[in-house]
């Protein structure tokens, strides 16, 4: 038998990451780890702010069903209900398969993910300002002119911003 070496220098985390984690997420009933990533988009942003994903429960019959507990914050589990079936066709159409065939609510409190919030961007100097529009001169198209220098003046105030943060 031919042992293979290890490569040697730098390699993904996520390699590794999946054999440490693989065992807890099955613990808690969830083979795929996707359906915690992409929660947001399986059930929408109102609804994944509202709600977390639990556990996935099988049963003992040879269907392969499972049952996806959701913790729900108070008051909006009518909505879920109303919108059980929607959401297990999502969740359905993520896996690829029937994976879960009904949803069971856990009506608690709900951990948000707190947005970072946004900090206006500082407005360009003189110098920034006339550099943006000597770079845009050889555009004709309005419409493109226009959006192009908004985009010049955000990247250009960001970097400037950035810049700052690393000198202090």
């Amino acid at each position: 038998m031919r042992k293979f070496a290890q490569k040697a220098g730098p390699q993904a985390i996520g390699r590794f990451i999946d054999k440490n984690t693989k065992a807890a997420l099955v613990k808690r009933g969830f083979a795929q780890a996707d359906i915690l990533s992409k929660w947001a988009s399986i059930v929408g942003p109102t609804l994944a702010g509202a709600s977390s994903p639990e556990r996935m429960s099988y049963g003992r019959s040879k269907t392969h069903e499972a049952t996806l507990k959701v913790r729900v914050a108070p008051g909006f589990a009518p909505e879920f209900q109303q919108f059980e079936p929607l959401i297990i066709e999502r969740i359905n159409s993520f896996f690829g398969y029937k994976a879960v065939a009904r949803l069971q609510l856990i009506q608690a409190p709900v951990k948000l993910q707190k947005s970072a919030d946004k900090k206006p961007l500082p407005a360009l100097n003189k110098d920034q300002e006339a550099w943006l529009d000597a770079s845009l001169q050889s555009v004709s198209d309005p419409d493109l002119k226009d959006q192009l220098t908004r985009l010049g003046q955000k990247l250009v105030s960001k970097n400037a911003l950035l810049n700052k943060q690393k000198t202090t």
